[in-house]
């Protein structure tokens, strides 16, 4: 018993004496009957003994093979259960800062929802919010627990994974008294010369809604740009301007403003998000975790309000959060 056994082996004892037979054991082992011969050998050279006797086709364990069977059985129980199971809070594990980086356009809706989802883990980790590089990818070192949030898909590398969490419809926020808030949706085509309030992209980069909109072949212009979505609805709120944006503002209907979703023929016009992290991190149960609480926060905050009445009594309709 003294040389190096293949611990793969001990396996063998378990199945050959639950299954008995020779079909059923390679069947359930998914190997050969050489294979099985040949594991058996290794097994009885290792302890120096016949371990099971074949009888009438079926195998019996020895008093050796029990012996070790009784042994053997919860270390392999105890290993298959640290494999498997997915730690209660593995996010209450790590050390260090968590790093996300978003267009403030969709981190700001979810970043109280992500803070709680966090805290409910016994998440230890220091949050640090970054503005979206412009015209670039941000920088998700393989050593760094980061994330990048934006729209779906991704141009990146082999090196980051890509996940999609949903798609938002796009609407307007304005005031009850502007003549389009009277239409329970706004086609494209009347947005032509509409006064609209933009985010500044050098610090935010370009915003998500309007870029889909110009897509559709309208021309956004404005007299007033503002550093982020708050702002730009507070002008919304004062000023009579439209905003573009999904809707999940709803302090700000609350305060006097409504939401229309913007539509293309009858059709809501949408974008999909999504978030992405270095390819080291792919399956760790703590980043398994802060996909479940990303979604739970877009969801929360972006699909529930995009689901509710609007002031004019019809429903829009929202994609489910998507899982790739």
């Amino acid at each position: 018993m003294t040389q190096p056994l293949d611990l793969n082996l001990l396996r063998y004892l378990l199945i050959i004496d639950k299954y008995k037979t020779a079909s059923t054991i390679i069947n359930h082992l998914g190997i050969s009957r050489s294979t099985l011969n040949r594991g058996l050998a290794q097994l009885r050279s290792h302890f120096d003994n016949e371990l099971f006797i074949l009888s009438n086709g079926q195998y019996h364990s020895t008093a050796l093979a029990k012996d070790l069977m009784s042994r053997v059985f919860p270390l392999l129980s105890g290993i298959e259960d640290c494999l498997c199971k997915t730690s209660d809070s593995p996010l209450g594990k790590l050390k260090g800062t968590l790093s996300i980086f978003a267009p403030t356009y969709l981190s700001e809706p979810v970043t109280v929802g992500l803070m709680a989802g966090l805290q409910e883990q016994d998440c230890q980790l220091e949050l640090k919010s970054h503005v979206w590089p412009i015209d670039n990818m941000p920088n998700l070192d393989s050593g760094d627990f980061a994330i990048g949030i934006n729209s779906f898909p991704f141009d990146c590398s082999g090196n980051i994974i890509q996940r999609r969490l949903g798609s938002v419809t796009i609407g307007v926020y304005l005031r009850p008294d502007n003549p389009l808030a009277k239409f329970d949706s706004i086609d494209i085509g009347q947005l032509e010369k509409v006064q609209v309030a933009l985010l500044d992209p050098g610090a935010n980069v370009q915003n998500q809604e309007n870029t889909v909109i110009e897509r559709h072949g309208v021309t956004l212009k404005s007299a007033i740009t503002v550093p982020s979505m708050h702002a730009a609805l507070s002008c919304a709120e004062r000023f009579n301007y439209l905003v573009f944006a999904s809707n999940a503002y709803p302090e700000y209907r609350r305060r006097g403003l409504t939401w229309r979703p913007v539509t293309n023929d009858g059709h809501p016009i949408e974008y999909e998000y999504g978030f992405i992290y270095h390819r080291t991190w792919y399956q760790h149960p703590a980043m398994n975790s802060l996909e479940k609480i990303l979604r739970s926060s877009f969801q929360q905050v972006i699909s529930l309000n995009e689901s509710s009445t609007t002031g004019s009594g019809s429903k829009v309709q929202v994609k489910g959060i998507g899982a790739n």
